[in-house]
């Protein structure tokens, strides 16, 4: 693999002089957080603060206000399928030069595992299909790969196998740490007709289509189906949230997504939960809260001036603004394990391709925490300035999962960050804290 020293090397820079970002919504000052790996990892251990017809549309929202926490209304359509219930993670996924590797929450490496082949390496195009309970050498992969016409691939203890053909796959998803998997084929020569299939690991090569759709000639939201989530209870599969969203396009600096559905897979049926004329920014891990904006003149997947997060159980909103220098939008918003934050990052400039990005999370009520241009960020890796920075996830209720390339490595390093200054990696040493944890892209969370 190449440069295997960068996470050592940004470390020592780490730890000679890591400059704190503030926790206020406002540019970070210059101190200097004087912190030992050892110490930050030995705290990092311990335990955190825990378009298919649709059959029904939801009821509208009142104000886009902040609001307290919400409580079930039995006036609120669609009715929710219920909370989905997910352990804390108990590690990351690491993608770089056809290998994922498995970290824990320390950092520290559980399994190499070759992904030989793998096309795009990034989290849309595999699945981490298991959990740590069949180790982490025996956890199965399934991944996307361009050879032999397109297949579908798993990494079975380190044995590759070729598990059914899937010429044109845009995404694979799937349910967390669980062998089920769901993933969206395109017919782009009939019409870009979109198949979704979905089922357990060990039955791909025999699995029917889900759910069937070409995009109408006349629309213009999407022409591929994004699934997002898989609905469990009591472990078992049985429902897919999905979007809609549009490949084959570029000049865009976030995704565009639009809509938001759930198909349960008893039924077959599809259910609306927010229309295609509403961009989606983000969705909890509990699938409760959705982040959107609205569409801007019929155009997909951009949001401006600000985003409402939803709660799909009690239809209660809360509205929180952008920047107001953040002319280009906003999105990847990705909600912490106990709903309480949300993280994203906001864009300005003259055009998409000089666009100059700021990071923000906030409190779900509202309350604005952190909000800063990306350039006065070089804490996050040991005095370098970033070029690009995008927030994944959160490894536990306070822990932010970020994304970040810098030029000089020519590859992402994965940044484990506590933005709240009430909740510290490492009380002792204070607010502000972060991590590299991992060399390489973003693939998924593991769950013990």
């Amino acid at each position: 693999m190449k440069k295997k020293t960068a996470i050592a090397g940004f470390m020592i820079l780490w730890l000679a002089g890591l400059a704190c970002v503030i926790s206020t919504p406002s540019i970070p000052s210059g101190d200097v957080v004087a912190s030992a790996v050892a110490a930050t990892l030995t705290a990092q251990n311990q335990p955190g603060t825990q378009e298919a017809p649709p059959t029904r549309s939801p009821t509208q929202a009142g104000p886009l206000t902040p609001t307290a926490s919400a409580t079930t209304s039995p006036s609120c359509l669609p009715v929710h399928p219920g909370a989905d219930v997910l352990a804390l993670p108990a590690g990351i996924g690491a993608g770089l030069d056809e290998v994922i590797t498995l970290k824990n929450t320390q950092g520290n490496t559980l399994s190499t595992r070759p992904v030989t082949g793998m096309t795009f390496m990034r989290s849309e195009q595999a699945h981490l299909a298991g959990n740590l309970s069949m180790g982490a050498g025996g956890l199965p992969i399934a991944y996307y790969t361009l050879q032999n016409g397109g297949v579908l691939r798993a990494n079975n203890n380190n044995i590759l196998s070729d598990l059914a053909p899937a010429p044109n796959l845009a995404f694979l998803a799937g349910a967390e740490g669980s062998p089920f998997l769901v993933y969206v084929t395109l017919d782009v020569m009939n019409q870009w007709t979109n198949r979704l299939y979905a089922g357990n690991l060990a039955d791909v090569s025999g699995l029917q289509p889900s759910l069937t759709w070409t995009p109408p000639q006349d629309g213009n939201f999407g022409n591929a189906i994004l699934p997002l989530a898989v609905h469990t209870e009591a472990a078992q599969a049985d429902g897919i949230w999905y979007s809609y969203t549009m490949v084959g396009i570029g000049d865009v600096i976030y995704p565009p997504v639009n809509g938001l559905y759930y198909l349960n897979l008893a039924s077959n049926q599809s259910t609306k939960f927010l229309a295609t004329n509403n961009a989606m920014g983000g969705f909890s891990p509990d699938q409760t809260l959705a982040a959107y904006g609205p569409g801007q003149g019929g155009k997909p997947g951009l949001i401006r001036n600000g985003f409402t997060v939803r709660n799909l159980v009690s239809c209660q909103e809360t509205y929180l603004a952008f920047n107001p220098a953040s002319n280009l939008g906003g999105g990847w918003m990705v909600f912490s394990p106990d709903n309480q934050f949300v993280a994203w990052t906001e864009a300005s400039g003259p055009g998409n391709m000089e666009a100059a990005f700021r990071l923000r999370v906030a409190r779900t009520d509202g309350t604005s925490l952190f909000d800063a241009p990306i350039i006065n960020l070089t804490s996050f890796l040991g005095g370098e300035q970033p070029t690009g920075l995008r927030p994944v996830g959160w490894i536990a209720n306070h822990l932010l999962v970020m994304e970040i390339s810098l030029e000089a490595i020519h590859h992402s390093v994965l940044v484990v960050w506590a933005p709240d200054p009430s909740q510290p990696i490492d009380p002792a040493l204070g607010a502000n804290q972060s991590f590299p944890i991992a060399d390489g892209s973003f693939i998924g969370f593991i769950y013990p």
